[in-house]
């Protein structure tokens, strides 16, 4: 195969999964960084003599009208956030839509799935309410090099809320070494926990991590909000970063799913209940909701928010946990970004719901799970792409599913 040259000039065609672009070089296909789609760009390639040819953009000689001036600083000092933050939040929610549709005709094989809407949710910026730092050994507290184990300290990101990570770049903030989680809460306390570098000791033949956590500010867990209701969450665990997206999946669950009075309903990978909450609002005093999480933590914090409604929450494996409920009328499942997979797919749907709504934080995966729903006979009614990371190319897809014909 002919090497390239160092520098080429290249027209951008269409956005492809990672944050990258596509371009093409005599027939072979060039990932760009840094360009959009109808640009022509003067590109830098990494490497002229490998197989598949990436490359930055240096220079934009036709700039889209989409194009704004980056304004996060961490991403400026060479950390890995905000890789989108050159583009228009509406023009990125759609690219991120055309993304989730090109895997799923690629990876999924569903060409006549509907077109994804495109959802950006707001604010844009200062949006994140939750983050992980890595801790240098000055104890000062800050993110990746994109690419990197380096820290980037004392510049913040323009995701961040304000207040979030003030002051947490000075040296002796944290203990040196390891993992700050930093939180807002809903009352816009902040809540720091320090999670040592994990220590390895043995336990008869099995090696075991023990790290040691200590809370720095606030408390081990943090209170959150949706609907009025008070969901305790431990600052270290999970809860949506941006924060407008637990509102809007759950409102996603009463609309689409329209759980009814007395129905059965599943919450799988169901975190501390938050999208339970949506579905129990909907099956009434009458119905029954159960989830399940494999994090220990979770189930105790949802009981106790959702004491008041008919959920029962099971702390397990969902793949384990499915063959054991009562048969479902509707499901909603949010599985982590490695999917669900096609045997915990095809063992939903040997239970019969007649609704299903999926969640995918992964293109690829999420295509591909929606592949198994539609070998198991199912077909996808709705679609959504939301940008629920503004300034990233990261996009979380839903999908309604129904029996088909």
């Amino acid at each position: 195969m002919t090497e390239a040259p160092e520098t080429v000039e290249l027209r951008i065609d269409r956005p492809a999964q990672g944050g990258e672009f596509i371009a093409r070089l005599a027939g072979r296909v060039v990932l760009v960084r840094g360009a959009l789609p109808g640009e022509t760009a003067r590109v830098r390639l990494a490497d002229p003599a490998a197989k598949l040819l990436r490359g930055t953009a240096e220079e934009i000689l036709g700039a889209s009208p989409h194009r704004r001036e980056p304004g996060c600083p961490a991403a400026a000092a060479g950390a890995g956030c905000c890789d989108w933050d050159f583009i228009d939040p509406g023009y990125a929610a759609e690219l991120k839509a055309a993304v989730v549709a090109d895997a799923l005709r690629r990876i999924g094989r569903l060409p006549e799935a509907p077109a994804p809407a495109a959802t950006a949710l707001a604010p844009a910026t200062g949006w994140r309410t939750r983050t992980r730092l890595g801790v240098d050994d000055a104890g000062r507290a800050g993110l990746r090099r994109r690419r990197s184990r380096e820290l980037i300290t004392g510049v913040d990101c323009a995701q961040n809320a304000p207040g979030l990570t003030a002051g947490l770049g000075q040296p002796g903030t944290c203990p040196p070494g390891g993992e700050l989680h930093a939180v807002l809460d809903a009352e816009g306390r902040r809540h720091l926990l320090h999670r040592a570098a994990p220590e390895r000791g043995v336990r008869g033949r099995r090696r075991v991590r023990r790290p040691a956590a200590t809370v720095l500010e606030g408390a081990a867990c943090a209170p959150e909000r949706v609907g009025g209701r008070v969901f305790e969450v431990p600052v270290d665990g999970f809860w949506q970063a941006h924060r407008a997206a637990a509102a809007h999946y759950a409102a996603r669950v009463r609309d689409w799913l329209a759980p009814a009075p007395g129905e059965v309903a599943w919450d799988l990978y169901g975190g501390v209940g938050v999208l339970a909450a949506a579905l129990a609002g909907g099956v009434g005093e009458a119905g029954r909701v159960l989830s399940v999480e494999a994090a220990a933590a979770a189930g105790p914090a949802g009981a106790r928010a959702l004491a008041d409604l008919p959920v029962e929450f099971r702390t397990g494996l969902v793949e384990e946990a499915v063959p054991a409920l009562p048969r479902p009328a509707a499901v909603v499942l949010d599985p982590p970004r490695t999917g669900a997979g096609a045997g915990t797919v095809a063992a939903i749907a040997a239970a019969g719901p007649g609704r299903v709504l999926h969640i995918g934080c992964d293109p690829a995966t999420f295509a591909r799970d929606l592949g198994a729903w539609a070998a198991a006979g199912y077909r996808v009614r709705r679609l959504e792409a939301v940008d629920a990371f503004p300034g990233t190319s990261h996009v979380e897809a839903l999908a309604l599913l129904e029996p088909g014909d």
